[in-house]
């Protein structure tokens, strides 16, 4: 699906055409659909966090730094107001990120903060705060025979019993300049609103849904260091971890809110993963983590 805002660059979201899973992409993408016009000043009976959002049980408001406005209602897709030409970078920045968090949060997904590859079929995801390198760690990684690149920044996750399917979301990455000699990926537009920041294509992307197996926490440390979580601290790891849990948090629904946690940590396996950050030990660290999670992770 594709959304222009005036003159901006088109947003292109999931493919809704995989087999598996595609019912999710669908409502997505429904959900992510958007046009131009008015936004209300308020949400009637709305909780407000942090002055920039309000939300109702179905519906939320957002305000982003600059003045770029986002009403979304459950069913009804989104709606955008944006002030000027000046301000699609900035549109199309926060829709990328809060926004689609947020959207897939009042649909009863989970969002993680994390970047996630495809090996094997399965989904193997890393997670940090920004700036810790999960972006430029996947991107790397599916420049690897075998790996394609699932999402970068916001994974997706439906939460059932049975498993969590871990959906791609069609964004471009976004990469520091640094990045693009050490990952292979494709250079597209800078990124007006952060400076030395880039829009890229990774090498090789996937194209539908895939099981979540692994969920690694990334750390900085001398050489390469990876072990396993288990028990009660893969709960706490894993609070960290939400994408935008404020929305969540909002809605005031803790008992589902636990229920999609515990399945997560019972259904996916958690690292933590250490490794030197310095540019000259990014190739030599990237085929030990390469080698580790073939051998630790990617199931026979």
């Amino acid at each position: 699906m594709k959304q222009t805002a005036g003159d901006g660059a088109p947003l292109t979201m999931p493919d809704a055409s995989a087999p598996a899973g595609g019912a999710l992409l669908r409502k997505m993408n429904a959900e992510m659909r958007v046009s131009l016009g008015p936004v209300p000043a308020r949400l009637p009976g709305g909780t407000v966090f942090d002055d920039t959002f309000e939300m109702t049980a179905d519906s939320f408001l957002f305000r982003t730094p600059g003045g770029v406005a986002f009403h979304y209602r459950r069913g009804d897709g989104i709606v955008a107001e944006v002030p000027g030409k000046a301000f699609h970078d900035e549109y199309e920045l926060y829709l990328r990120g809060t926004v689609f968090g947020a959207v897939a949060w009042l649909n009863g997904f989970c969002p993680l903060h994390a970047s996630a590859v495809v090996v094997g079929g399965q989904a193997i995801a890393f997670t940090a705060n920004s700036g810790e390198g999960k972006s430029t760690l996947a991107a790397a990684l599916s420049n690897r025979p075998g790996f394609a690149h699932l999402c970068d920044d916001t994974l997706v996750l439906d939460v059932q019993p049975g498993g969590i399917l871990a959906m791609p979301d069609g964004k471009p990455l976004k990469l520091w300049d640094d990045a693009f000699a050490l990952t292979g990926a494709d250079r597209q537009s800078s990124i007006l609103t952060v400076p030395g920041k880039f829009y890229a294509s990774a090498s090789q992307q996937a194209l539908g849904p895939a099981t979540l197996t692994d969920l690694v926490f990334l750390s900085e440390g001398e050489g390469v260091r990876l072990e396993q979580v288990r028990g009660a601290a893969k709960l706490t790891l894993l609070t960290g971890a939400l994408y935008r849990a404020f929305v969540h948090g909002l809605r005031g629904d803790d008992e589902t809110h636990g229920l999609m946690m515990t399945r997560i940590a019972a259904n996916v396996r958690f690292w933590r993963l250490s490794r030197s950050r310095e540019l000259a030990a990014f190739t030599l660290n990237l085929g030990t983590i390469e080698r580790l999670v073939r051998e630790k992770m990617v199931q026979p």
